[in-house]
């Protein structure tokens, strides 16, 4: 008896010592992971787009072959992928042109945005009673608006020239797909490790297609409805801040906030009335809310099964590392890590504490 009591001592030992080197392990992993996110950053990147392009395109050719005619599916994979590549070229060339003609835009009108904020500051000066107010240029110093642009059309360009290495990876990444499913079946012996591999890599790609898809529609309809009503107002370059506040919704919480406040602190500038920037920041504010509280919730459902203090930390991690690239795509990995650590008994305590209600199991749709 006294035999068998010390040998369940020693097993308890044992499990206590290894959850211990497992959470050492995890630790250490986690470490290098970010540490080759930081050194492999120009490598990573375009191989990151690259992963988000090839889902966003599965995204589109799922929606395009559920397309039926009186019960028939009339549109079938490969033609679906065609489309979608198509698609995508499509909006690539419309977002690219009108990035650089409006930032050229901006560029040519700064003098006169410039020349409103000195006459704002004047009146500033004739209603408080003040003696002078510096100008703006003095204000700014060093700062010069026209430079800083300017280096956004390079930070661009820049961007645009990595794009020929996505595309070669969203190439190879296709070609991949093809080939996939049998690697699996090949590295896996037992049939029931086999069949939860293919399950889970089938539910990576059903959640994070359909987290894409509706993210890019709903965000799609942010940015009309926001371009009508500035075009409404008269605000200058409607169409490049409705583009950004499209780009900006795929970032939770903070990219609402900067969707309103570009485009709202523009109208300080332009207007010599204050009535446009308030009724620009109520109006867009209240299509941010209406959509990201009610729209958004009933048509995501529980897809996004994330705690928000993760998604906080993720922008924060992944913004630090990546900047703007890092923030969007960091929902992505997120939402992929906990379905990774959701289908393993042993990192399952990590994907509850990654959850939102703390319940991981897939709800269907």
């Amino acid at each position: 008896m006294a035999q068998s009591e010390d040998a369940s001592d020693v097993t308890q030992a044992d499990n206590g010592s290894r959850k211990v080197l497992y959470a050492f392990c995890a630790c250490g992993l986690f470490a290098l992971f970010v540490y080759l996110l930081v050194i492999a950053e120009a490598i990573l990147i375009p191989l990151a787009i690259a992963v988000f392009v090839v889902l966003l395109l599965d995204a589109i050719k799922a929606y395009a072959c559920r397309l039926r005619f009186r019960g028939r599916k009339i549109i079938s994979e490969g033609v679906g992928l065609v489309i979608a590549i198509l698609f995508l070229l499509i909006a690539f060339v419309f977002l690219a042109s009108m990035i650089k003609s409006n930032v050229e835009a901006v560029s040519a009108a700064v003098p006169q945005y410039v020349e409103n904020i000195n006459a704002k500051l004047d009146e500033i000066l004739a209603l408080t009673g003040m003696s002078e107010l510096p100008s703006f240029e003095e204000m700014t110093g060093d700062f010069n608006l026209g430079r800083t642009l300017r280096s956004a059309v390079s930070t661009l360009a820049s961007a645009t020239g990595n794009t020929m290495t996505v595309l070669f990876y969203v190439i190879f990444i296709l070609l991949e797909q093809v080939t996939f499913r049998g690697k699996i079946r090949a590295i896996f012996t037992k049939d029931d490790d086999k069949r939860r591999a293919l399950e889970m890599m089938d539910r990576i790609g059903r959640d994070i297609q359909y987290y894409i898809g509706l993210k890019t529609l709903v965000s799609a309809l942010t940015g009309f409805l926001s371009y009508i009503v500035m075009a409404v107002i008269g605000v200058d370059f409607a169409a490049f801040w409705a583009i950004l506040i499209f780009i900006l919704n795929f970032i939770p919480y903070i990219g609402s906030l900067a969707g309103v406040a570009f485009p709202a602190a523009l109208t300080l500038v332009q207007f010599t009335s204050i009535m446009p920037f308030i009724v620009t920041t109520v109006v867009l504010a209240s299509i941010q809310l209406a959509i990201g509280n009610i729209l958004e919730p009933r048509l995501m459902g529980r897809s996004l099964n994330l705690s928000p203090l993760v998604i906080l930390l993720s922008l924060a991690i992944f913004g630090q590392i990546w900047g703007i690239v890092g923030m969007v795509l960091s929902m992505p990995f997120m939402v992929i890590a906990l379905i990774v650590c959701a289908g393993f008994e042993s990192t399952r305590p990590i994907a509850i504490l990654l959850s939102s209600r703390g319940r991981i199991d897939p709800t269907p749709r």
